[in-house]
């Protein structure tokens, strides 16, 4: 970051916080009271109050999405025993729901109206509100309505919650209250989680900023708090060297710890993250926590700051619409493991053998030619979360192609430019060129400044790999860095070369083929067929219910799998299934596919140049 933009970064929130005083001086702010009488219920009780009301009608809506998740969620299904009054008489006015989130008020010249409803909350694993005996997590745009035409001014949120419960969020409390909380507008309320409750919290600074990790959940884990916070310090001290310097003078992780998945949601100036007690009782586990910390935390800068347009500013009742979420969250994902080996947790060879892994996993999913990482992007409200058993055959993900496409962008910036540029001076450039208020970036504006930077011309690769479908090429590129492309037929032991037929394994070009059936199921039941496989073109269907492959039961995928392996391409299989009670069968002649995965591995003889590369990407030595 630049001198001048950290100065401005600095006068930003000193104009804020000034704001916010002079706003609460002229105008008195609009008023939240968040009440957990009984948390046990699972129900939280809300109400707001604007002042200086003018107009016949008033009209409070409740989001239909929150940030961070692109997809309509309808939080406003779960309110109810809405009531409106004028906050000064305490006299009921007259309210109609006049949109699935929306109630209007007749004000009958009340000069402030206050709003009451209660919210059940029992939506822990979409990160938007949940409570019990135990804690209250309220993601804002779920229970927090809003009148539009007072979106901008400043806010105060008041807990009422149990004694001995705690507060964790990105906001400021009051200085003479700490359960009152202060917000210069809705949107930045909007993305400032509420954690209230019982909860550990561990402090750190880095470069005198202060940072804290809320852990909710499972109270009986025993956390190494010290390897907890020197690893979280390690990733923001390389994310901010990125960067250049923090947007926020403090900073919140907030974790809940015990959930079957795991999954993270970024924020302003703090994130709620997802995770299994096993991320604390075993080092795989605990080193995928660590990505997801990563992840969210480049959050702060790229999409909290850094923005596209289309999602700047947000518009709360409807779908925000954006080519760029291969940028927003794909390039996010690229940065977070990238991160762990830059602060040493990684070791560069598991790096290595990770991107090996995805790139090969990526070239075998048919649906990467038919959907580019821009139209992922741009359809991400009607696919990406909600998924069909043909998903692997029409799409590709915004997070992991997006991965993929920023890889390929580091790599061949960096060996266009001979090393002068690469993806981290992107990433700053694009964050110093395009404030938050600036109304978000384009498409073309990223691709301008790339073009700037590397001192070449990247519109036939955004032609082809962004826009288009086309295969990334890493094989031209990877040597940027000392490293190399290749696919590794798989090992096999001797017994292993023939079928039980005694056939020996067909070749292609030299490459040993396997036995390629393209079909998944569940239990025994069908639940996708890749579109360049003998399955797809055979007649079978998704749900259909498999009773036995060559005479052999199936009651398993293993199952189904061991069959397959022990034959040849081109043989023919029978099998036997239900499909709507019916019993049908089919003769199906296998395909063959490369055994073997492409696979990431330094070079033999590389020049200084690369292990220069090497090491400025890595943040390693050769």
């Amino acid at each position: 970051m630049t001198i001048a933009r950290l100065t401005t970064a600095l006068l930003t929130h000193v104009a804020l916080l000034s704001t916010i005083t002079a706003c609460a001086a002229t105008s008195p702010p609009v008023e939240y009271t968040v009440a957990l009488p009984a948390p046990q219920t699972q129900m939280v009780e809300m109400s707001v109050v604007v002042p200086e009301v003018d107009g016949e009608t008033i009209e409070f809506i409740l989001p239909v999405w929150r940030p961070g998740r692109y997809t309509v969620l309808d939080p406003a299904g779960t309110v109810r025993e809405v009531r409106a009054s004028d906050a000064a008489t305490g006299e009921g006015l007259p309210i109609e729901k006049v949109r699935k989130n929306a109630w209007s008020v007749r004000t009958q010249g009340a000069k402030s109206v206050r709003l009451d409803y209660r919210v059940y909350a029992n939506s822990l694993a979409d990160r938007t509100r949940h409570v019990d005996d135990t804690h209250a997590f309220l993601s804002p745009s779920s229970v927090f309505v809003y009148v539009p035409q007072r979106r901008d001014d400043p806010l105060v949120v008041r807990v009422q919650a149990p004694q001995g419960w705690g507060i964790a969020t990105g906001l400021e409390a009051a200085a003479d209250d700490p359960r009152t909380l202060i917000a210069p507008d809705y949107d930045v309320l909007v993305d400032s989680p509420l954690e209230i409750g019982v909860h550990k919290r561990l402090t750190f600074d880095v470069d005198g900023v202060p940072h804290e990790i809320i852990l909710w959940g499972d109270e009986d884990i025993e956390y190494d708090e010290q390897k907890l916070t020197d690893d979280f310090a390690a990733i923001v001290r390389t994310q901010r060297d990125i960067f250049g310097a923090f947007p926020y003078e403090r900073y919140v992780f907030i974790t809940h710890v015990g959930m079957g998945g795991g999954g993270g949601t970024e924020h302003l100036n703090s994130t709620v993250m997802q995770t299994s007690r096993r991320s604390f009782e075993d080092d795989g586990a605990y080193d995928r926590f660590l990505g997801l910390v990563a992840h969210e935390f480049f959050h702060t800068w790229n999409v909290k700051q850094l923005r596209p347009a289309g999602i700047n500013p947000y518009d709360y009742e409807r779908e925000n619409y954006t080519k760029l979420l291969w940028v927003a969250e794909g390039t996010t994902s690229y940065y977070d493991d990238l991160t762990l080996v830059r602060t040493g947790h990684t070791k560069p060879a598991k790096y290595l053998q990770n991107i090996g892994e995805a790139i090969d996993e990526l070239r075998r999913r048919p649906g990467r030619l038919v959907q580019s990482v821009e139209e992922s992007s741009f359809d991400a409200w009607i696919k990406f979360s909600k998924s069909t058993p043909d998903d692997v055959n029409s799409t590709v993900s915004f997070y992991t192609s997006g991965a993929m496409a920023s890889l390929a962008l580091d790599w061949a910036i960096r060996k266009r430019s001979a090393g002068a540029a690469d993806l981290d001076d992107v990433m700053r450039a694009m964050y110093e060129r395009f404030p938050l208020s600036g109304g978000g970036y384009t498409p073309q504006d990223l691709l301008a400044v790339i073009n700037e930077l590397s001192g070449g011309d990247f519109g036939d690769f955004f032609a082809r790999h962004i826009r288009g479908t086309e295969d990334f090429d890493f094989e031209s590129i990877a040597d940027a860095c000392g490293l190399e492309l290749v696919f590794e037929p798989a090992e096999r032991d001797e017994d292993e070369s023939s079928s039980e037929n005694g056939e020996t394994d067909a070749e292609s070009d030299g490459i040993p083929l396997k036995p390629y059936l393209g079909l998944n199921i569940s239990g025994t039941r069908v639940s996708s067929l890749l579109a360049d496989s003998p399955a797809y073109t055979s007649g079978l269907m998704v749900g259909d219910e498999l009773v036995a492959v060559n005479g052999r039961r199936i009651a398993s995928q293993g199952d189904l799998d061991d069959r397959i392996e022990a034959l040849e391409p081109g043989q023919t299989i029978h099998i036997a299934f239900f499909r709507r009670d019916h019993l049908r069968e089919l003769d199906i002649i296998l395909a063959g596919v490369p055994d073997g995965t492409w696979t990431l591995r330094k070079v033999d003889e590389p020049t200084d140049e690369q292990k220069t590369q090497y090491a400025d990407w890595l943040g390693q030595e050769w």
